[in-house]
């Protein structure tokens, strides 16, 4: 599964011809969208820490403490982050709660199957991933799309998302069966139409 750009404009422009425009002047923008390609295995926990680190903070603040983190421990994996003592961590930068997330996180790393993300369902990979602390349904739908690059991946919980979709569809936010109803038939090219609605508002969520 790869995200297919010409495939989804082809698609869309049978289906919905608001989101085929949406998605050409995306990609034919001064600054198009960058299509996201599937990250190695041994980069997911790193992309997991990033998550948690970007977490109720600017984009600008995250990438200072993600440096920072990054210069503490150089490969940011399970291994270095347990290496490191609690205080020294917290010292980058993150709060108490963040800090414990990552520890905790290092330790639990090695019970999930990791290896086989590549091969299950997105359901089964949200299941595996919010077993972690700090990782709620919203950040795995964004590993999905930016660490894994699914093709197919739309998430109803980011609020950019979400107001870039009404402005372009005008919709209101109880128009639920419709909203419903226009993301299912972006399918299977979800990703491609989140990515083309957030360059719209210049509003992406940080890459993992």
């Amino acid at each position: 599964m790869t995200i297919d750009t010409k495939a989804a404009i082809k698609y869309f422009k049978t289906i919905d011809p608001v989101m085929a425009q949406v998605v050409e002047r995306a990609l034919t923008a001064e600054r198009p969208i960058a299509i996201p390609t599937q990250k190695p295995t041994d980069a997911y926990f790193s992309s997991i820490v990033t998550s948690i680190i970007s977490q109720q903070i600017s984009t600008k603040a995250a990438d200072a403490i993600r440096g920072r983190v990054v210069t503490l421990l150089g490969t940011v994996t399970p291994e270095t982050v347990t290496a490191v003592d609690f205080m020294t961590l917290k010292q980058c930068g993150l709060s108490e709660k963040k800090t414990t997330y990552i520890k905790q996180n290092a330790e639990l790393w090695h019970t999930l199957p990791i290896s086989s993300l590549t091969t299950m369902s997105d359901d089964d990979i949200i299941k595996e991933l919010t077993k972690l602390y700090g990782i709620g349904r919203w950040t795995v739908e964004m590993f999905l799309m930016f660490s894994l690059a699914r093709p197919d991946v739309f998430s109803y919980g980011d609020l950019g998302l979400m107001k870039s979709l009404y402005r372009h569809y005008n919709f209101k936010p109880h128009y639920t069966r419709k909203i419903r109803q226009t993301v299912d038939s972006w399918s299977p090219h979800r990703t491609v139409a989140s990515l083309a609605l957030w360059h719209t508002i210049d509003n992406g969520p940080v890459l993992l």
